[in-house]
């Protein structure tokens, strides 16, 4: 279905339209991967990055 949409835009000279799609939804699943990273991995990253700077001093 999704082929035979962006086949029916390229013959119409309209081919970015999907890679314009394309780019929204790509940006959605990172920042939802992203949002998901924050709320489990702020706290490791938090405790990583003090025991670094303890050991750089």
């Amino acid at each position: 279905m999704a082929a035979a949409a962006m086949y029916y835009l390229y013959q119409r000279q309209l081919g970015a339209i999907s890679f314009f799609i394309l780019s929204i939804v790509f940006f959605f699943m990172a920042y939802t991967q992203l949002k998901k990273r924050k709320r489990t991995g702020s706290r490791k990253g938090d405790n990583e990055s003090e025991k670094r700077r303890e050991k750089d001093r």
